[in-house]
């Protein structure tokens, strides 16, 4: 990670964290100083409204209260989740065992702001299909690896990983695939002349485009053949190119697209192999996406504890 960076979030936290504190610290201060205010705000609207001693301005100022008191928490809980100790919802059963439906987790919101991922780390991120959902999955590949699958075993740069078993099922099948890393030039080729192909067929290349842009999920299916390179190899898909709309311009064009990423991108998979939907089937996640690394389950009780 560059150093600039880790600098600036070490900054952050800093300044964040001392806020926190002093919120703590001088929470009576802080209490009767929002008070003050709320008060002051209650007796201008019941002023305004000229229902003083009445039922409706003891509800104006009773309504005033709950509401200040609730926005207050709610904000103190979105930024510690959002910064510190993100909640989790496991909506499916892609990590099962180590991960059941349902399971609630708690995920470390600070640790990739100074480091990159590891490897075996359960890292939540938005997925790249789209660009809606949190993913649970396991990082296994790293950028600038190169990946494949072969009779149920994964190879990272030619080397057996035992400590997981993998089908080699989706887009990867047996083919090796290198994690894009920044600064690696990366190419999409087309197949063919898609947009020409759909004009042919009477179909609006607009509406086309504009649902790939929202669904690149589907680009297997609606641009059959399309090719992603590593620096002239060819690898896995990159999703996040095909939801910006200038890159899809000149793909449905049968244009070459070539850029120099910007981004490190991970190779994730999901502990339940034939029941999980991940880089196999939709490609690379990159380093932006990624939220935080999951480390202790809360829920249910009986199964507290820290994730490996």
């Amino acid at each position: 990670m560059e150093k600039s960076k880790v600098i600036i979030n070490g900054i952050f936290y800093i300044i964040l964290t001392l806020i926190f504190i002093y919120i703590f610290v001088k929470e009576k201060e802080l209490t009767e100083i929002i008070k003050t205010y709320r008060e002051k705000l209650a007796d201008k609207i019941v002023t305004k409204l000229d229902v003083e001693g009445k039922v409706l301005g003891t509800v104006i100022r009773k309504t005033i209260n709950i509401v200040e008191t609730l926005g207050t928490a709610l904000i103190l809980v979105l930024l510690i989740q959002k910064f510190y100790l993100g909640n989790f919802l496991v909506p499916t059963g892609s990590m099962i065992p180590t991960i059941m439906p349902k399971d609630r987790l708690f995920g470390n919101m600070v640790v990739y702001k100074f480091r990159e991922p590891k490897r075996e780390e359960i890292i939540v991120f938005k997925e790249p299909i789209q660009n809606k959902v949190l993913y649970t999955k396991r990082v296994m590949g790293l950028p600038g690896e190169t990946v494949n699958i072969q009779n149920g075993n994964l190879y990272v740069n030619g080397e057996k990983i035992d400590s997981r078993e993998y089908s080699n099922i989706g887009e990867i099948g047996n083919e090796k695939w290198i994690i894009p890393k920044k600064g690696d030039t990366i190419e999409i080729i087309p197949g063919k002349d898609y947009g020409k192909l759909f004009r042919e067929n009477m179909i609006d290349v607009a509406e086309v485009q504009k649902y790939l842009v929202d669904n690149p999920g589907a680009v297997s299916e609606i641009l059959p053949d399309l090719e992603f390179r590593v620096n002239g190899e060819k690898t896995g898909m990159m999703l996040d190119l095909i939801h910006d709309s200038k890159y899809v311009d000149r793909i449905f064009q049968g244009e070459n697209v070539a850029l120099i990423s910007d981004k490190n991108y991970y190779f994730a998979l999901g502990d339940n192999t034939n029941g999980s939907y991940d880089s196999r089937m939709w490609g690379f996640v990159s380093e932006d996406r990624i939220k935080g690394k999951a480390f202790v389950r809360f829920w249910p009780i009986t199964k507290m504890g820290l994730l490996k």
